[in-house]
């Protein structure tokens, strides 16, 4: 047959005409040379069409062959004036950068692109030039210190000195602005990530220029250091994690600048021969891609046959070109400038959606049925390389298109099967590729000025037109709206769920695989040694957080819509059912209830009955498998063999590559990981889910924060910029009336004065301003785009999710103990999303109606697993409490956990309330005070008046919390929120105290315990600071020392305000007698809140010392919130008998438990007024009841009141007078006047009870218990007969059963009377007692 018909469509040319008969068989001339014409046949057909296909092959070869040599004809011209150009050149042809193994960068395997991980790396190009014109482009993975340029071969670089610090290196710093040649100056524009910058050498004009995406930023340098034997190479510095791609040439230039050459040649005849073979295969591509579209029809037999046979021609046409084509394709520059141009010019999205069988899609099958696996592959790399270099570049104006071309020539490409597959097998997930693709960068801050100039930029500080500013913020979502459905339809093609056949696994399938791996490497940042563990992953580098926020938000929005689409009737949750059973692998996270291989041992019945005995055996043996087959050895385990084979720059060195992580977490093989066929729809979704939670936990929260920062900083600038208006019109205002004043004459001095005040007040508020503005600029990208509504009400579906999945997963009873510890760990973070970092507004109390049903959801979760025993993970029972403080922050918080079920309530209370022993009191009293601050006394705010602020300015900030330098929270006890106070938690909390005695005693116990070490340790360090401070001028104290010292202080007030409200709530537990301890615990408060005054009052000591030294570490140890504290808890006591008669003519239990306490003095009550009249006493001197005049005649034996004046041989204490002196009237925004009155009512009160306690005779010193030397002995113990005071020896016995004295076990106590008060019956008897 004559395949001149196919050749014409394939190759648009009919060579067989052209061809002269004679030449075409010439070859059998020569064969029948000699032989005789009579006897040997003509052997020449009649008819061209007659000759085999193979020696028409042969024929096109030939063809084919003289092609590519009159292109290397046409190109030797071109080719030697190249050559000219570039002699000035020294070097290999492949320009690269010139790494060893010896330095701390990371490089590609191309070893274009580079990632520093020292301090301060320089690397240059493996070429050099002399003379000439030359160019070379960096596009900038960061945006930090980077010092990039030319530098000669005599330069000698390290870790101080870089591209620009040396005598013949000259180097550009966009992220400082600065050029570099031994000094520095002042250069160019702030670069972005995305950025491509161009960088520019006139050796002959000794210029050097930089070019910031094709604009000029003007010339930097002038009169290079030129002579003989000085090249130049091209150069670049890198601080620490930062990263470029360069391009030398190896590329076609994204900004060339007309007349400069670059460093590595342009492939011109590559460039040729690939354009030729492509025009070709792309005709052929449309004729299979026919064919294909055919086959899918029925077709008559004969059809088929025809079909076949030119099919077959066809075949070997495509052998042929792709043969030739892998030649010349694995070029980079003939990929890009070549391959890609091509595939962008020959379809579109919409053509390629419409029919599967398109041109594109034929010539992708070309290559992968003709070209080998590798070279496919490698080709595919190259293709999405270039397409991410063009979606990450930097933003021009307001365009998006090219970044949308790119997006769609990316989605083009995964439209056709194999490509897609493969993609999602060994590309999209390295390097964060795919997350890169599905992130939309910012708009250039000069664009953000156009499109909001100074006079629209809003805040509340600066005013402006709020509506202008908004409409601002919605142009920009509108400008990004398309890329962004762009950018949810390309990850809806990657999950493709009907690809899979018998031999394959669906795309859905692998996109899972990949993406379980992807997220568990980045969530090792979590975990200890990190930094470790990333070096060991498949991710080289950490997400930056931008990216890592779009890339959850994307993918938290398919989930949602594909549980619509495929699931609309089912509730959409991750079935627990896949926790327990292996269904999911969480590598390193661990289960809430502790290590799987332990819970599964524990729980085997429970495992049997909720999956069947079958499947229960099926997961057992999946196990001891998984142990036999991921089997290490041990020994090389410890050695550390493997571990010391991780190369910085390349590959791990060494034929074994196992590493570390494998060592901690094996991980099967990847052909065991997907199996063939679709995965199930509601296996697939639930794993979908589950990826999300763990995805936001890992890296998705982390820029939510930032930009909480961001609000939190203009709101701080707001407040600046009030203040100084308003001083600035108050000071305007008096200067006015001062000069219309008569009697003063302004002269010129008084004038200049006035002037300079206002310029200062201007200065000021410009600098502020301009702040301000800048901030508002970049709050509209964060308000339109990176966490705009739509995003908010993303977090606020996946928290709905989480929380549906926990509580079905606690139904399943004892089982909940194989939840993921993720799952509970990424509830604070998204509560803290939710409720605050998603406004963008400063506000007191943030509206969160949008997000009541999670909310609520939220709060009868925490309260009823606020103790929950399944729970065992201690990481997890912190995240519950750190949840709980989330919602007691807000307002909205607090109404929920009110509106939850009276078992959650319940349950909460009851956790809140277990003794401060063996777990994380700190927290849980934090939370106790969320319910009372605002209740108590001057206790309004958690921000306490410091010393040197004053309390006179009234505080309406919103919550602020403490956070370390990687942006995640220092925990609850450094939040500040505004008050939140429940009236409905302060009834429960007092119900459960009064009606349970043993419960409550155990909790006041355990406070006052507490209480007692806290404040303890507090006046240790305070005596240590002063004496220090004594003996040294100018000390310097360890921050640590000062950080303990505040941490004392503030669990001592805390502890405090416990208690104040526990006697508010609850005053029976201390003032009703016939509750067995009363006595003890009102003895010990009483105690406890005499000495707390005693060594913070007067006489001034060492907290007073403290006090005024004004130390900024010790801010928050001040008079006021300890004073107010103890006040706080004597009015709780005291308030029935104040509210009922002031002058009552009996001495109450707890007025006497209060007077006779030997540390009480009425002057360290008077302290708090600012009014001392009652003189201070030794210990020693202090009354105490009725006594003998005579011994005593400073005390008025009728009134028991201190004469005035003292006698001479009365003895007063001395010290220091105090710097900085207190008084709550000092406080008026925080203390009312009626609290003051209440503080004089009650001294009042207490000196009248003084008055009334002369039917109380002093006990003699030998009738004083011996442990507190201040009440008489009441109490015996047997068998060892030691006596104390009754309070003394039951307070002993809640923590010891032995005696205070010998250590005997004691078995009873009695009274003097020989009443029993207690009875141990854990005694075992003795021997000799049972004799008896």
């Amino acid at each position: 047959m004559s395949i001149s018909k196919l050749f014409v469509k394939v190759f648009n040319e009919d060579i067989f005409e052209q061809v002269d008969h004679d030449n075409l068989y010439s070859d059998l001339d020569d064969d029948l040379e000699g032989a005789n014409c009579s006897t040997v046949p003509d052997p020449r057909p009649a008819k061209l069409s007659d000759l085999s296909v193979t020696k028409q092959m042969i024929i096109v070869r030939t063809w084919l062959d003289d092609k590519f040599q009159q292109i290397q004809t046409d190109s030797n011209e071109e080719i030697r004036r190249l050559y000219m150009e570039t002699e000035s050149r020294i070097g290999p042809d492949l320009t690269i950068f010139d790494v060893d193994y010896t330095t701390t960068v990371r490089v590609s395997s191309d070893r274009l692109a580079l990632r520093s991980q020292g301090s301060f790396n320089t690397v240059r190009a493996n070429c050099c030039v002399y003379g000439g014109r030359w160019m070379y482009e960096i596009h900038l993975h960061t945006k930090g210190v980077m010092q990039i340029g030319w530098a000669s071969n005599s330069c000698q670089f390290n870790e101080n000195s870089g591209v620009g610090d040396t005598k013949s290196s000259y180097g550009y710093d966009g992220s400082k602005q600065q050029i570099w040649h031994i000094s520095t100056k002042k250069y160019g524009d702030k670069w972005q990530i995305g950025d491509v910058i161009g960088v520019t050498i006139d050796v002959e004009k000794e210029v050097i220029e930089y070019y910031r995406n094709g604009r000029s930023m003007g010339v930097a340098f002038y009169k290079l250091e030129k002579g003989p034997g000085i090249t130049f190479f091209a150069a670049i510095s890198l601080g620490y994690t930062q990263g470029i791609e360069a391009n030398f040439g190896n590329r076609p230039f994204m900004y060339p600048v007309p007349g400069f050459q670059p460093l590595m040649a342009r492939p011109i005849l590559k460039l040729r021969r690939a354009n030729l073979l492509l025009n070709y295969l792309i005709n052929l591509a449309g004729i299979f891609s026919k064919y294909n579209a055919q086959s899918a029809t029925a077709l008559s037999n004969a059809s088929e046959a025809r079909v076949s046979t030119k099919k077959t021609v066809y075949c070997i046409f495509a052998t042929l070109l792709i043969e030739k084509f892998t030649n010349e394709i694995f070029d980079p520059y003939i990929i890009e400038d070549v391959l890609l141009n091509r595939i962008s010019s020959l379809t579109t999205l919409a053509a390629e959606k419409e029919s599967r069988h398109t041109v594109l899609q034929g010539l992708l099958s070309l290559f992968w049925n003709y070209m080998e696996g590798d070279e496919i592959k490698f080709v595919l790399r190259k293709l999405v390389n270039a397409l991410l270099g063009t979606f990450t570049h930097t933003i021009q104006g307001l365009d998006y298109e090219k970044h949308h071309h790119a997006l769609s020539m990316l989605h083009c490409l995964c439209l056709h099967e194999q490509t897609r597959k493969y993609l999602l097998e060994g590309k999209l997930f390295k390097k964060h590729c795919l997350a890169f693709f599905l992130y939309i960068h910012p708009l250039e801050f000069y664009i953000m000025e156009e499109l909001l100039p100074d006079s629209m930029a809003w805040t509340e500080g600066i005013d402006g037109p709020k509506e202008k500013y908004m409409n601002v913020v919605d142009k920009v979502r509108k400008v990004t709206e398309t890329l962004y459905v762009a950018q949810k339809d390309l990850l809806s093609t990657l999950l493709i769920n009907f690809d899979g056949t018998r031999e394959s696994p669906s795309s859905r399938s692998i996109f899972l695989v990949k993406m379980r791996r992807y997220v568990i490497d980045l969530s090792m940042e979590q975990r200890p040694f990190h930094a470790f563990f990333f070096m060991q992953s498949s991710i080289q580098h950490p997400l930056d957080a931008p990216v890592a926020l779009a890339f959850a938000g994307i993918l938290i929005d398919q989930t949602r819509a594909m549980f619509k689409e495929e699931m609309p009737s089912k509730n959409v949750e991750v079935n627990s059912d896949f926790f327990i059973d292996g269904t999911f692998d969480y590598m390193h996270f661990d289960r809430v209830g502790g290590v799987l291989s332990h819970l599964r041992k524990v729980h085997r019945g429970d495992i049997d009955a909720r999956l069947g005995a079958a499947r229960t055996q099926q997961i057992y043996d999946d196990d001891r498998q998984n142990l036999r087959v991921n089997e290490v050895d041990t020994t090389l385990y410890l050695l550390g063999e493997n571990i010391n084979n991780v190369a910085v720059v390349g590959r791990t060195q060494g034929d074994s590559n196992t590493t570390y992580t494998h060592f901690l977490n094996p991980r099967p093989s990847s052909s065991a990981e997907s199996s063939p066929g679709n995965a199930d729809v509601e296996v697939s979704l639930c794993e979908l889910l589950d990826l999300c939670v763990i995805f936001y936990y890992s890296a998705g929260h982390k820029y939510i924060v930032k930009i909480a920062t961001v609000r939190d900083e203009i709101a701080a600038l707001n407040e600046v910029l009030k203040e100084t208006k308003f001083y600035r019109e108050d000071i305007e205002r008096k200067l006015v009336a001062l000069e219309q004043h008569a009697n003063v004459c302004m002269n010129e001095n008084h004038q200049h004065v006035m002037g300079e005040l206002r310029s200062k007040f201007s200065q000021r508020q410009n600098v502020f301003a301009t702040r301000s503005i800048a901030l508002a600029r970049k709050q509209i990208w964060l308000r339109g785009v990176a966490l705009n509504g739509h995003r908010r009400s993303l977090l606020i579906w996946l928290l709905e999710r989480m929380l549906r999945t926990l509580t079905s997963a606690s139904n399943t009873g004892s089982l909940f103990s194989f939840v993921p510890e993720v799952y509970v760990n990424t509830l604070p973070i998204l509560l803290d999303a939710v409720m605050d970092f998603s406004h963008h507004d400063l506000k007191a109390q943030f509206e969160a109606s949008d997000a009541e049903c999670g909310v609520n959801s939220a709060a009868e979760f925490l309260g009823i697993h606020s103790a929950d025993p399944r729970i065992v993970l201690a990481s997890c029972k912190d995240s519950l409490l750190q949840a709980l403080g989330t919602l007691t922050c807000h307002k909205s918080g607090v109404r929920a956990l009110e509106r939850t079920s009276k078992r959650s309530q319940a349950c909460l209370v009851r956790a809140l309330l277990r003794p401060y022993e063996n777990r994380a009191w700190g927290q849980s009293n934090w939370l106790l005070l969320r319910f009372w601050m605002g209740e108590g006394y001057a206790y309004k705010d958690s921000r306490q008046p410091s010393v040197w602020q004053g309390g006179s300015l009234p505080l309406h900030q919103g919550l602020c919390r403490s956070r370390s330098r990687n942006e995640t929270h220092t925990g609850l006890l450094h939040n500040v929120a505004p008050a939140n106070p429940s009236k409905h938690f302060q009834r429960l909390i007092g119900a459960k105290l009064v009606e349970d005695e043993p419960f409550a005693t155990a909790f006041l116990n355990s406070v006052l315990s507490q209480l007692n070490w806290a404040f303890s340790e507090f006046i240790l360090l305070l005596q240590e600071i002063q004496n220090t401070a004594q003996r040294q001028e100018n000390t310097l104290f360890e921050p640590k020392q000062l950080k303990i010292c505040s941490m004392c202080f503030e669990l001592t007030v805390s502890l405090m305000r416990c208690l104040e409200m526990v006697i508010t709530a609850a005053p029976e537990v201390v003032t009703d007698a016939s509750r067995p301890n009363s006595d003890l615990l009102l003895n010990r408060i009483c105690q406890l809140i005499s000495q707390v005054l005693s060594r913070v009052t007067v006489p001034p000591g060492c907290f007073q010392f403290v006090v005024d030294m004004c130390s900024a570490d010790l801010n928050a140890v001040t008079h006021y919130p300890i004073v107010t504290a103890a006040l706080g808890i004597l009015l709780a006591l005291m308030q029935e008998e104040l509210e009922s008669d002031m002058r009552p003519q009996i001495v109450t239990r707890v007025s006497r438990a209060f007077l006779t306490d030997p540390s009480f003095q009425f002057a360290t009550l008077e302290f708090a007024l600012g009014e001392i009249r009652t003189p201070l006493l030794e210990q020693k001197s202090i009354p105490r009841g009725n006594f003998d005049p005579s011994s005593r005649p400073h005390i008025d034996p009728l009134t028991n009141d201190v004469r005035v004046p003292l006698p001479n041989n009365s003895k007063r204490i001395r010290a220091d007078p105090p710097i900085l002196k207190f008084a709550l009237n000092d406080f008026p925004s925080h203390v009312s006047a009626e609290e003051i009155d209440n503080v004089r009512s009650l001294i009042e009160s207490l000196r009248i009870k003084q008055t009334l306690l002369s039917d109380i005779t002093l006990p003699s010193e030998d009738s004083l218990c011996p442990i507190c030397c201040a009440k008489p002995i009441t109490a015996v113990f047997t068998p060892c007969k030691h006596q104390s005071c009754s309070d003394c020896i039951m307070q002993h016995m809640m923590n010891s059963k032995v005696c205070f004295y010998c250590k005997t076990t004691i078995q009873t106590i009695e009274t003097l009377d020989g009443e029993v008060i207690y009875s141990n019956d854990e005694v075992v008897p003795t021997p000799m007692a049972e004799r008896a």
